[in-house]
Formats: C-alpha cells, sequence, structure tokens
C-alpha cells in the first residue's frame, strides 16, 4: 500500500472561517457483504474490488475542524484497545487518533471538542488511551444523548456492539457532553441526529449557514456523514448495509440530507472512503452521485 498510514489533508475553508482538513489515521478492512448488505454483489463489485478474505479496503477518516480559536476533531477510529485477534479479523492498521494527530505534528491536547458519530468500535475505539484515561484530556466529547442511552439498553441487536466502557470512562472523567437532535457546538459546526445506522447516530455540518435569501457560493458548507453514508460507494439511498440498525430511517434521512447536498452544493467528507476528499454529489436522471 503506498499511501501513508497517517497523513493530514491540505485545509478546505467554509463559511464564517471554518477550516477542515481530512486525518488519515490508518486503514481498516470490513467484510464486503456486511458493508453493502442488500446490494447485490454483481453491483456493488463494480465500484470496489476485495481482498482474498472478501474485505473491502477502508480508511479511518478524522476531521480536523479549527474556527474561533477552537480546535474539534470528529471521530476517533478504532483505538488501541482491540485484541490483536480483532486487528488481524478486521484488517486495522493503525487506528490511534493520538498517535495519527502526533504523527503530523499537532497536539492531542490542545483539541477542544471530541465529536463521535455514534459509538461502534471504528469511530469510538480511540476516545481512551492504552492507559483507559481519555485520549484527550482537555477535550468535551460530543455524542447523542439517544445513543448514549441505547448503548446501556437491553436491545439484543446492541450487545457487545458499543463502546460502553469507553463512553463510561469519560462519563466518568466529566468530560461527557450529551447533545439532543441538532446542536451549534461552536459557531459554524454543527451536528444533527440523524438516526438510521444506529439509534444516535450523528452527523456533522460544517460552515455557516447562508443569510436568508442569498444564492450563497457552493463552497459555503460541508457535511461529514459518518456511517449513514460511509463512502461515496454508497450514495445511491436506497443502498443500505446490513449493520444499518434502523434501515427504513436511514434511507429516508439519507434521501433528504442527499437531495440537500446535490441542491445546495455542500462539500461531503466521508468516514471510511479511501479517495480523494471532499466531493460533491449531483442529481441526475438515474438518482446522485458523486463528483469531483
Amino acid at each position: 500500500m503506498s499511501e501513508p498510514l497517517h497523513s493530514l489533508g491540505d485545509p478546505r475553508e467554509y463559511a464564517g472561517g471554518v477550516s477542515v482538513r481530512v486525518l488519515r489515521a490508518g486503514w481498516f478492512r470490513p467484510d464486503a457483504g456486511g458493508f453493502f448488505g442488500v446490494v447485490p454483489k454483481p453491483m456493488w463489485s463494480r465500484l470496489v474490488e476485495t481482498d482474498d478474505r472478501g474485505r473491502l479496503t477502508c480508511r479511518l477518516n478524522l476531521l480536523l475542524v479549527e474556527v474561533g480559536g477552537k480546535r474539534i476533531l470528529v471521530e476517533t477510529g478504532t483505538g488501541v484497545r482491540m485484541t490483536d485477534k480483532d486487528r488481524d479479523i478486521k484488517g486495522v492498521e493503525g487506528g490511534d487518533p493520538a498517535e495519527a494527530l502526533r504523527s503530523v505534528g499537532e497536539d492531542p491536547e490542545r483539541i477542544d471538542f471530541v465529536v463521535v458519530s455514534h459509538l461502534h468500535y471504528d469511530h469510538a475505539g480511540g476516545m481512551l488511551g492504552a492507559d483507559g484515561r481519555p485520549a484527550f484530556p482537555n477535550a468535551r466529547y460530543v455524542i447523542q444523548r439517544d445513543e448514549a442511552e441505547a448503548a446501556h439498553g437491553d436491545e439484543l441487536r446492541l450487545q457487545g456492539v458499543m463502546e460502553v466502557e469507553q463512553l463510561d470512562a469519560v462519563r466518568a472523567a466529566g468530560q461527557l457532553a450529551e447533545v439532543n437532535g441538532e446542536v451549534e457546538l461552536v459557531d459554524g459546526v454543527r451536528v444533527i441526529r440523524t438516526g438510521g445506522h444506529t439509534r444516535g447516530s450523528q452527523a456533522i455540518l460544517l460552515g455557516a449557514e447562508r443569510a436568508r435569501g442569498r444564492a450563497g457560493d457552493p463552497n459555503d458548507r460541508a457535511i461529514f456523514w459518518g456511517d449513514l453514508i460511509p463512502t461515496r460507494w454508497q450514495i445511491p439511498v436506497r443502498w443500505t448495509s446490513a449493520y444499518d440498525d434502523y434501515p427504513i430511517d436511514a434511507i429516508e434521512v439519507r434521501n433528504e440530507l442527499v437531495a440537500r447536498a446535490a441542491s445546495e452544493g455542500w462539500w461531503c467528507y466521508f468516514t471510511h472512503d479511501p479517495g480523494a476528499l471532499p466531493i460533491r454529489i449531483e442529481a441526475t436522471d438515474k438518482g446522485y452521485r458523486a463528483t469531483e
């Protein structure tokens, strides 16, 4: 693999002075059948190849956002607390968000907010360091209340799937910030509860809202989709994953947000896409597609 394990993309600025860079924190290799769920292999195999174990090669993409003197990390990757067996099964390389930051000259102690889209291992696994303490000691960890409650619920499907121990450790350290629905963290950075993938999944809108009645520059805003749309391969709104807990909800909210992204020219960041980011989405007579 010729690409570096860790890298930090060039900054892209959105309305309100919101600067966004893509932090490549490592790789992982999910099972292709689970990743594409109900989508027939003849359709998804035109877009991407698998390895000899039927796995896709996906990135662990984080965002480093700066605005108004605040620094926000979006997602935490897999972290360092997985067993060697799990790392082999899931094909994880790297995944430590604090190490990824240090490797590109950034200080984890300067992070003010950590936004976690949901509590699956490949997004929330790096909330703690190897010592069991929050990996970002000066940050508030932002999670939807529905997601935190689901992690402690009794749904059989969720048992052993959510990063409950890490969630509880962050809470015990006084660093957990549970939010409910759509909330602006700082000017130009807004989390929105989407549900669909998990009960409390959230996406992140970047860039100040356009003034009412103004045509707007297409560079004004961007969205980080979380696992609602993990790569550009899943832009067709009905392409749900086997890992989506609420696939009907996922289809509905994806349809709404993808339509907005296309019509308003939002730039799009995907959590597991191995390609160049961001991209935009356009509407065609056959549905939506990625456009560079």
